[in-house]
């Protein structure tokens, strides 16, 4: 009688319970942390993304900020006008043409040629495009490309 009564206050899980809780919990742990691993291996391309959209609109408005025509420049130190920038710089470099550290993996290629714009009589009679693209050395899927328009607005 006394044994009856423990059997029936006690209770538990059996251990064909506890192996299918833990293959369950298994699985959705292995799950969780596969995703996990998947954003943390993605998590650096939008850093290199956004650093090379930041380098990319440097070089862009120092460009577009410069007159319309002046004359040759020899340098990007010299230089005076939009059509002065056609160059390429490994790394990035500011103004002066120092190193910005921590950006030496990025391409920098800067390209200025006149172009028409459509249905638009400027005083030059064009406008110059300016496209710089950026170049990352550890991902070429985060190139970036951006491009403006400078015209000559002088009367």
């Amino acid at each position: 009688m006394n044994s009856a009564r423990l059997s029936v206050g006690m209770r538990g899980a059996t251990l064909v319970e506890l192996i299918v809780a833990i293959i369950i919990i298994g699985v959705a742990l292995a799950g969780v942390l596969t995703v996990f691993v998947r954003n943390t291996r993605a998590s650096a391309d939008p850093l290199i993304w956004h650093q090379a959209t930041a380098i990319a609109e440097a070089y862009l408005e120092e460009a577009l900020t410069k007159n319309f025509t002046v004359g040759p420049g020899n340098t990007r130190q010299t230089f005076d006008d939009v059509l002065d920038y056609n160059f390429t710089d490994v790394g990035a470099h500011d103004q002066t043409g120092t190193p910005i550290a921590g950006l030496e993996g990025y391409t920098v290629q800067v390209q200025a040629a006149v172009d028409a714009l459509n249905d638009i009589t400027l005083a030059s009679g064009n406008a110059i495009r300016v496209t710089v693209t950026v170049t990352p050395a550890v991902s070429a899927s985060s190139t970036v490309v951006v491009s403006g328009y400078r015209a000559n607005y002088d009367p």
